[in-house]
């Protein structure tokens, strides 16, 4: 069972938003290492992604 912190729906968006961000910053740092660091930033990339969508899959789901 997964308890979901009672956020209000900006406050959802925001971590959302900030994990976007903080994806899209792994993937420009990714240029300036090597091959092997940058598949892990990349791999980390995936995860922040991903984890955006399912909170605001659950933020959506809470709202109905």
């Amino acid at each position: 069972m997964t308890h979901i912190p009672d956020l209000s729906p900006d406050d959802w968006r925001r971590i959302c938003h900030a994990l976007r961000y903080l994806g899209r910053d792994l993937h420009h740092r990714s240029f300036s290492v090597s091959a092997d660091r940058r598949e892990l930033l990349w791999e980390e990339m995936d995860r922040c992604l991903a984890l955006a969508d399912r909170l605001a899959e659950a933020s959506v789901e809470a709202e109905t």
